[in-house]
């Protein structure tokens, strides 16, 4: 009974152990290569985005703008925030943020701003797209206008940088070379209250008033009515929704493991047991940053008119014999389409 009981006992910590190098390994192999790998289709995906909504037919519409600039805040984060782990982890080399308490609470500041400033502009993307769905004499539709585009733009990095100050006066610079909170239950409330929880819920609070809007609007007037009227303004709704929603998803996997870490840090675990809590929550945290890649490849498979625009720019770009082709084999299905129709138009005459 006694040797069944060692075996057990000895079976048992074999796995711990094997769940343990496996999970190591997992860590060393990819995860470790996730910031590079979203740095790069970040950078991708900014350069398009950049490209397309820098173009004539979309630089003037007021959600096009919120989303260039929340583009800009995205690359901007994946570089100060996320590809330096990268560059600690792989290479050793580390940004000196805790030299001075100064450098310690603008790293956490930066950490905490950037995120939330990028959101808030999805956020703003998404209530822009409300005010367009509005009636014509609802003075939110003035949020659609382009002399009210600083403003708000003023007024989201302003909000964000209030929302963010907590950061930095709960951290400080602890042994000489920690940067910690100096009260981390309550900066981890105020986290995830403020990020985790009240973007996410703002931003779907007004998908489904916009949705209200276009349900209402398809019950006012009939479907034809609605085609003909549908405009550059109504070409974008899709597009946020997808963007909304992915949004929400990365958050709340991301706060809901933060959450348990945050507040059963204090419990006493196996290595086992730290070592899977490790894992999620390092793989969770830089699913996070997913959000500051996804922008332009959602816009490519959701909004008809930003593929349109950017494959119309690409076009441009490219040697004037490769545009004529490419106009050629694009009126030659339109003249063949004409010629079927000709006939039958002259038999009905």
């Amino acid at each position: 009974m006694i040797w069944n009981n060692i075996e057990d006992s000895i079976d048992v910590t074999q796995v711990s152990k094997s769940i343990v190098n496996d999970l190591n390994l997992v860590s060393e192999r990819f995860i470790i290569y996730l910031p590079l790998i979203f740095l790069i289709f970040g950078f991708i995906g900014f350069i398009g985005n950049i490209f397309t909504y820098l173009q004539a037919e979309l630089r003037s519409n007021t959600c096009c703008i919120y989303s260039l600039c929340g583009s800009i805040i995205d690359i901007i984060n994946l570089s100060l925030n996320l590809f330096p782990n990268y560059l600690a982890a792989k290479y050793n080399i580390y940004i000196p943020w805790y030299t001075s308490r100064i450098t310690c609470k603008l790293n956490v500041f930066i950490l905490v701003f950037l995120p939330h400033l990028s959101i808030n502009f999805l956020v703003m993307a998404i209530i822009d797209r409300f005010a367009c769905t509005c009636k014509l004499t609802s003075s939110i539709r003035r949020l659609n206008q382009l002399k009210m585009v600083p403003w708000m733009i003023t007024i989201i990095i302003i909000s964000s940088c209030l929302i963010s100050s907590n950061a930095p006066i709960l951290y400080d610079l602890m042994y000489g070379y920690w940067c910690i909170s100096t009260q981390p239950k309550l900066n981890s409330i105020l986290y995830i209250t403020l990020s985790g929880i009240m973007q996410p819920v703002i931003m779907l609070i007004f998908v489904l008033l916009t949705y209200r809007n276009i349900h209402q609007s398809h019950r006012r007037v009939g479907r034809v009515t609605i085609t003909q009227r549908k405009s550059l303004h109504n070409q974008f709704v899709v597009m946020i929704f997808a963007q909304v929603f992915v949004t929400a998803f990365l958050s709340l996997q991301w706060i809901i493991v933060y959450t348990y870490f945050s507040f059963t840090e204090d419990y006493t675990r196996s290595n086992e047991q730290w070592s899977i809590l490790f894992f999620v929550f390092s793989l969770t945290n830089n699913c996070y940053y997913i959000n500051n890649v996804k922008s332009f490849y959602l816009s490519i498979l959701t909004s008809h008119i930003f593929r349109k625009t950017f494959v119309k720019g690409l076009i441009d770009i490219l040697p004037r014999y490769l545009c004529q082709q490419y106009q050629v084999s694009q009126i030659q299905p339109s003249m063949a389409t004409i010629t079927r129709i000709r006939p039958r138009d002259i038999s009905k005459r």
